[in-house]
């Protein structure tokens, strides 16, 4: 019996979601990821399961740059029992902000039953914007403010701001993060892990980086990228993404403002 091929990622999280790999098809043509893009990425999770990863959602991120702004559209979908979730957002910024740091968002949070209608009081529009050092947020409850001293991002904006990294060459990135738009986790570090090669579907094999997202209340995130810099796939604990789409942001674009 000929060894498996990926079995020297063992030791990596990626192995989580081997099964995605064996039927991964890797994308073509030319990318820029500091430019306009669409892209999307089936949602996993290796809860309760042992030798494969169920499929249980999709993510798609819309990325616009108008000048030297850039817009990032989010809609998160995750399959639950008895219906889904649904998570639509909008963040806006600096275009060459290395982290993707937004100055404000907006992102709508809802339940939605197996036929599509949603559940009673589970609708909430949440609002960020940036004031200095804070962060002021708002919805229906009311106004709070984080502060948020030096760099820090949101935990979506770093699908982004990985496929900008320069590979071995980056330099380790020190931040706070905001997770799930309000949740703030200190002491969050970025950093370029490994250069690998992973065999995908049809045995075809494509170099890949690594790097790696560590930080306090959060568990690690590994992403791989291409060498074009498309985010393949990310995976974090039980929680994977692998890419299914990109396309050039044009097709499909958001047209008017959120909020």
């Amino acid at each position: 019996m000929q060894p498996d091929p990926n079995a020297s990622i063992a030791k990596y999280p990626l192995l989580s979601i081997l099964p995605v790999l064996r039927r991964f098809e890797p994308p073509e043509g030319d990318f820029d990821p500091a430019g306009p893009w669409r892209q999307a990425w089936g949602v996993y999770t290796m809860a309760g399961r042992t030798a494969s990863a169920g499929r249980v959602g999709r993510l798609t991120i819309h990325r616009q740059v108008d000048g030297t702004a850039v817009r990032l559209h989010v809609t998160y979908l995750n399959q639950l029992t008895g219906g889904r979730a649904e998570v639509t957002g909008t963040l806006e910024g600096p275009a060459d902000a290395p982290l993707a740091a937004p100055d404000r968002w907006t992102f709508r949070f809802r339940l939605l039953d197996d036929g599509g209608n949603p559940v009673p009081h589970t609708d909430i529009t949440r609002k960020a914007v940036r004031d200095g050092d804070r962060i002021v947020l708002s919805d229906p409850s009311g106004t709070r403010r984080l502060d948020v001293p030096g760099p820090y991002t949101v935990n979506w904006c770093l699908f982004d701001a990985v496929q900008r990294l320069p590979g071995a060459d980056t330099k380790p990135l020190a931040f706070t993060l905001i997770d799930h738009v309000d949740q703030v986790k200190p002491e969050t570090t970025l950093a370029f892990r490994e250069t690998m090669d992973v065999q995908v579907a049809g045995g075809k094999v494509i170099r890949t980086r690594a790097y790696e997202q560590l930080g306090r209340g959060n568990v690690p995130w590994v992403y791989w990228t291409d060498e074009a810099g498309r985010l393949l796939w990310a995976v974090a604990g039980l929680e994977g993404y692998a890419l299914e789409a990109d396309a050039p942001a044009r097709e499909n674009a958001p047209r008017k403002r959120d909020g």
